[in-house]
């Protein structure tokens, strides 16, 4: 994201250097990252979090990562992004990740929200997809409230650590999306 945008409690701005600290009380979180990844060391999370840096000009595959920043706190509280999954296609998938300490005061609606804007302001696009482990029941109603659908079930789709985990796929054709 090369801009600021503001919303009603939150600013999505580029990830900076000094968010680092804040962005390892969730990306280092064992409760946050169960359903995403393996929870890295402070070395391997600091190259994770590097690659969410740079110009994004659209390229097949690379994400694009947003900082969530509250602003009454002016504290990181999560990351969102996006990522062409299928330039020709025009599929573009969303993800997310925000400390747990700000869960359920629907800071991931009005940021997702934002970000779908974004997207079908800026960028273009035919169908909006995303993943998730099947029991991050937070996060598949996330979509849903976008009115995203479930579109595919995977059966030990993924490795997490030392077992296999399922994994669902939902979409929305960008016409259908409900920003209201």
């Amino acid at each position: 994201m090369k801009n600021s945008v503001e919303t009603k409690r939150l600013l999505l701005r580029p990830l900076k250097e000094s968010d680092f600290e804040d962005y390892c009380e969730y990306a280092m979180d064992p409760n946050v990252m169960k359903y995403i990844m393996p929870v890295a060391n402070k070395k391997d999370s600091h190259e994770l979090f590097l690659r969410h840096f740079g110009d994004w000009t659209g390229e097949e595959g690379r994400w694009m990562g947003a900082a969530v920043v509250l602003k009454s706190e002016g504290k990181l509280i999560g990351d969102i992004g996006f990522r062409y999954r299928d330039k020709y296609h025009g599929h573009i998938e969303i993800g997310y990740k925000f400390n747990r300490h700000y869960h359920g005061y629907g800071y991931g609606t009005e940021a997702v929200k934002e970000l779908l804007k974004i997207i079908a302001r800026d960028w273009p696009c035919h169908k909006i997809i995303a993943y998730c482990e099947p029991r991050n029941i937070a996060s598949w109603k996330l979509m849903e409230h976008f009115g995203m659908r479930r579109e595919g079930y995977f059966k030990e789709h993924f490795k997490y650590e030392d077992r296999w985990q399922d994994e669902v796929a939902y979409g929305c054709l960008l016409k259908e999306l409900k920003l209201d």
